[in-house]
C-alpha cells in the first residue's frame, strides 16, 4: 500500500495520509518519503475527545452517523472496532474539513474504511475504498458502505465475487477489480545454470494460511536426494518457534535457513543480484474459509524475473494462470517437491516461467497503470448523500 500512495504521490496527486494506528515502523524504506504527508494520531486523546463532543453538539449527522454504526454493524466484533475508531473519525473529519480534502480512499474494509465513511458523511465529500481479502469475509457494513461510496475497488477477481455476493448484485456494480501494482525494473532475461546452488525463498508472515509447514515437509523429500536445493524463510509471526523446531525434526538444519524480517529494498536487491533463484509461497484455505488475495510478494518477485511456485487459493491462480507461475495443489507436500526440482533441473522450464510471470506483471499489474486507473475513477467519484 506504501508503494501504491508514493507513486500516487510522485504521480502529482496531492495526498494527507492518517493511518488508523499511529506508530512510526516502517518496514519499507520507501515509505519513509511519505512522512511529510502523514499526520499520526492516537486512537484517543483529550483533543479527540473534545473534538467529538463538540461535534456531537453541533452536528446531527455526527449522530445520525452513530446511530447507523450501531444499527448495522449489529452484535459483533465489528461494532466494537467501529465504536473505537468513532471518536478519532470525528476529528479525522474536522481536519479534513480544514485542509480541504477533495476525496478519501481508505484501504481494508474494516474499521479504517469505517472512518472514511464517517469524515465522508460529515464533510459531503466523496469517499472510496479498496478490498483486500479478510476484511470482505469479515463484512464489517460492507453493504451500508457500499451505498455510500463513490465507487469500491476489490484487488482480485475472486474478492469481488465474494463482495457481490454479500452487498447484491445493484450495489456491487460500483465495484471495479483493480489490482494491486508493483514497480518494474528493467528487464535482464534471467536464467540459471544447473551445478549451481539452486536457492529458493519463502517471504511471508508466519501465520497460518501461508502454509509454511507444507514447504518444510516437500523439503525433506527433496532433501533425501538433492541437497543442492536451498530454502530461505524470510519474514516473522507467531509460528517462528513451531516452525524451527518443525525444521529441526525434519533433519534441515543447512538446508533451511530462517532470516526473520527483511527490510523491503534488501529482499529486492537479492532478487536483483539474483541471490534467490525461485520464490515458493505455499498458501491454503483456512478452516474458516481465510485465504491469499493476490500476493504481492509474488508479483515482486514476478517482476523481477524471478520465477515462482504456488497455490491455487484465493486470487493466486489469477495471478499466474497459462504459465505465468507454477500451479501446485494446497497442502501437497509432494507436488511442491516436484515443482521445485523441475524448476530447478529444466533451465527451459526456468526460462519460459520467469518470462511469463514479468510479461503478465507487464500487462496487467504495473504501478504505473494501476495509480492512472485509480485516480482516473477518483477523479470522477460524486458523493453519495443517501443510503438505501
Amino acid at each position: 500500500m506504501s508503494a501504491e500512495m508514493l507513486a500516487l504521490k510522485q504521480s502529482g496527486v496531492e495526498l494527507l495520509i492518517v493511518p488508523r494506528k499511529p506508530h512510526h515502523d516502517f518496514l519499507h524504506e520507501d515509505a519513509k518519503q511519505l512522512l511529510p504527508n502523514s499526520v499520526f494520531l492516537p486512537m484517543l486523546s483529550g483533543k479527540i475527545l473534545i473534538a467529538m463532543v463538540a461535534t456531537l453538539f453541533t452536528r446531527r449527522e455526527a449522530w445520525r452517523a452513530l446511530f447507523d454504526i450501531i444499527r448495522k454493524s449489529g452484535f459483533s466484533v465489528a461494532l466494537l472496532k467501529n465504536l473505537g475508531v468513532f471518536p478519532k473519525a470525528l476529528y479525522v473529519a474536522g481536519l479534513f474539513a480544514r485542509e480541504q480534502v477533495g476525496h478519501v480512499h481508505a484501504h481494508w474494509g474494516s474499521s479504517t474504511s469505517t472512518m472514511a465513511y464517517v469524515a465522508s458523511r460529515l464533510n459531503l465529500i466523496p469517499w472510496s475504498m479498496t478490498l483486500h481479502r479478510w476484511d470482505i469475509t469479515e463484512n464489517n457494513m460492507l453493504p451500508e458502505k457500499a451505498d455510500r461510496a463513490s465507487f469500491v475497488r476489490c484487488i482480485a477477481i475472486d474478492g469481488f465475487e465474494e463482495f457481490k455476493s454479500i452487498v447484491g448484485e445493484e450495489r456491487s456494480k460500483k465495484g471495479h477489480v483493480l489490482h494491486m501494482g508493483v514497480d518494474l525494473p528493467p528487464s535482464s532475461g534471467r536464467t540459471f545454470s544447473r551445478g549451481t546452488r539452486f536457492t529458493i525463498c519463502c517471504p511471508a508472515n508466519l501465520v497460518p494460511k501461508k502454509g509454511h509447514t507444507y514447504l518444510l515437509k516437500a523439503m525433506a523429500l527433496i532433501k533425501s536426494d538433492n541437497s543442492s536445493i536451498r530454502c530461505l524463510i524470510i519474514g516473522d509471526g507467531p509460528l517462528d518457534q513451531q516452525l524451527r523446531r518443525e525444521a529441526q525434526q525434519l533433519g534441515l538444519t543447512g538446508q533451511v535457513d530462517f532470516v526473520g524480517r527483511l527490510p523491503h529494498n534488501e529482499l529486492l536487491r537479492r532478487y536483483s543480484h539474483r541471490e534467490i533463484d525461485a520464490v515458493v509461497l505455499p498458501s491454503i484455505v483456512l478452516d474458516d474459509g481465510e485465504r491469499e488475495g493476490i500476493p504481492v510478494s509474488l508479483m515482486e518477485a514476478m517482476a523481477h524475473e524471478v520465477p515462482v511456485i504456488s497455490t491455487a487459493c484465493g486470487g493466486t491462480w489469477e495471478l499466474l494462470q497459462d504459465g505465468a507461475g507454477i500451479i501446485v495443489e494446497q497442502k501437497d507436500p509432494e507436488g511442491l517437491s516436484r515443482a521445485i526440482e523441475s524448476l530447478s533441473a529444466d533451465s527451459q522450464l526456468y526460462r519460459d516461467v520467469s518470462e511469463a510471470g514479468r510479461l503478465r506483471i507487464e500487462e496487467s499489474f504495473s504501478m504505473q497503470s494501476v495509480t492512472t486507473s485509480l485516480t482516473g475513477l477518483m477523479r470522477s467519484s460524486h458523493y453519495e448523500p443517501t443510503a438505501t
